[in-house]
């Protein structure tokens, strides 16, 4: 792993270098090694074939009657021997060898009574016979063999057997010493190797060259990014022309390459003009989204003073946007010193047009609430302030509560919102059953049911959007209200409205991980504390 890591951080020349550089060493290596065991066995073949040819013919350059006549010491006469050993040596000379001759077996010793050697003279007794020559009379056949020879070193030889024309067996032998066969097999060596490394060598030189040509026009071109980038893309820097001579009509590829990278920098001063100028606009959408989430945030009340109601409630609520500004909301403020008013909503949307749709829906909200004590009477009202003149169809999910703080009455309305859960003093979590009823602001002339609900002591009611139901994780699973659920009734029973709300907005940050928020999330809860 680490050489294909520093394989990948090599520049282009060098990759491309590398593997020309391998395949020719591997290639050459293998061509050297596999030539020069041929050839080998091509001058070790030779070898035997001619000292074979040697052994086969040297009866026939004898006279026809010689083997009849050898019988003892003076059957043959010396002028005889030195004229047959003379036309001997000189046919073994022609066919190459070092040693020709012809032994007689005569009581268990072995005489030469032919032979190529101007130094041997007739019946002259072989007193250290080579091994080949014992193995030949076991089954008189021809024997090929490299062997070692007392008296004349290591020879590589073929010995077989002969018969005259009245059966007496001779051995007749050609053998060649093993120095000169490895002379041979050194030489054919060093011709491959000579050959070989001449191959590689130019193998080398046009990998490098090959990489030089396809490499140089690509270092151009880096540089001319370089360039490029450091002039802050200005038009004045131009590529030269001689890398792209035809324009688009070739098939080199880096030719091709060097004219797009001509067109792109020509185009190049126009696209960053034009995105400037989308920069410049985008920043002013930006600010002005910014400035309505400033602006949003002033519709949203301050923390809770419970104070207001002598202690009997406490209250936490926070709005985490998606975007810079939300169309989620929350309210609340006492109408008197037993009543409070709440109310948590989510417009359809996001960004600036249900931020713009949300302020209304506050502004609408307070002034009905201040008018009419029902939660469902104020739906209506703000149901039919919202749907004039509403050409974009924008809605929202209300819902709407007002709490006596001396019974914990709940007198409450929803407009399409979430069902609420209830939290009991020592933890286990309920559902609010409420009546189905349409959105707020989608069309003018309905109505909403009135409900009501009772707080015991410690009980809490938990308010939500469903931007924390509706959160995904990475792996596109969904939050959902059984884990909200199950979230709350972990939480400790002595846990305050502040820890409740904490632990639920952690749950669902810890769930989402790395995913990006895709809805505002939004969670009023509020605990009932009756007075003595």
């Amino acid at each position: 792993m680490k050489l294909v890591a520093w394989y990948r951080r090599q520049p282009i020349r060098r990759k491309i270098f590398i593997p020309f550089f391998g395949i020719t060493l591997f290639s050459s290596t293998i061509f050297t090694i596999y030539g020069f065991k041929q050839n080998v066995k091509a001058i070790q073949d030779g070898i035997d074939k001619r000292l074979l040819i040697a052994a086969s013919t040297m009866p026939q350059l004898l006279p026809a009657d010689y083997f009849e006549r050898v019988q003892h010491p003076g059957s043959i006469t010396g002028d005889e021997h030195w004229n047959n050993t003379r036309r001997l040596d000189i046919f073994l000379r022609n066919i190459g060898g070092t040693y020709l001759y012809a032994l007689l077996q005569e009581s268990n010793r072995y005489y030469f009574v032919a032979s190529a050697d101007t130094g041997t003279p007739y019946w002259v007794q072989y007193t250290n016979p080579a091994p080949n020559i014992y193995e030949v009379q076991k089954d008189w056949k021809v024997n090929i063999s490299t062997t070692p020879d007392p008296d004349y070193g290591l020879l590589r030889s073929v010995v077989m057997g002969f018969k005259d024309s009245s059966g007496r067996r001779f051995i007749v032998g050609a053998d060649i010493h093993a120095y000169e066969v490895e002379a041979l097999k050194r030489r054919a060596f060093l011709n491959f190797f000579l050959m070989g490394a001449a191959s590689f060598i130019l193998a080398v030189i046009f990998s490098y060259a090959a990489s030089y040509s396809i490499t140089r026009p690509l270092n151009r071109l880096s540089n001319f990014t370089c360039r490029l980038a450091e002039g802050e893309f200005s038009k004045d820097i131009r590529l030269d022309p001689a890398l792209f001579p035809d324009g688009n009509r070739t098939k080199a590829e880096t030719a091709i390459l060097a004219y797009d990278f001509d067109r792109m920098q020509s185009n190049l001063a126009e696209h960053i003009e034009q995105l400037k100028l989308t920069q410049s606009a985008r920043e002013r959408a930006e600010s002005e989204l910014r400035i309505a989430g400033q602006i949003q945030a002033t519709f949203l009340p301050g923390p809770f003073d419970p104070a207001e109601l002598g202690g009997r409630v406490q209250l936490q609520a926070v709005m985490k946007t998606a975007k810079q500004a939300g169309g989620d909301l929350f309210d609340y403020f006492p109408l008197d010193a037993d009543h409070l008013f709440f109310a948590v909503g989510d417009v359809s949307g996001k960004g600036m047009p249900a931020a713009m749709f949300m302020s209304a829906v506050v502004v609408l909200l307070r002034s009905a609430a201040k008018q009419w004590r029902d939660p469902a009477e104020i739906l209506r009202r703000v149901n039919d302030d919202l749907a004039i003149r509403n050409e974009s169809c924008t809605f929202v999910t209300l819902f709407v509560g007002i709490l006596d703080v001396r019974t914990g009455e709940v007198v409450f309305a929803n407009g399409g919102h979430n069902p609420p859960r209830r939290r009991a003093a020592d933890g286990p979590v309920a559902v609010v059953r409420t009546r189905s009823n349409i959105v707020v602001g989608a069309m003018d002339g309905r109505t909403f049911a009135r409900e009501i609900l009772t707080l015991q002591p410690g009980e809490t009611l938990i308010l939500y959007t469903d931007g924390i139901t509706e959160a995904f994780n990475e792996a596109d699973q969904l939050y959902g209200e059984a884990r909200m659920d199950r979230r709350l009734a972990s939480l400790p029973a002595t846990a305050s409205v502040a820890d409740v709300l904490q632990g639920v907005v952690d749950d669902v940050v810890a769930f989402s991980g790395a995913r990006e928020q895709s809805d505002d999330i939004t969670v009023l809860i509020m605990r009932y504390h009756p007075g003595p």
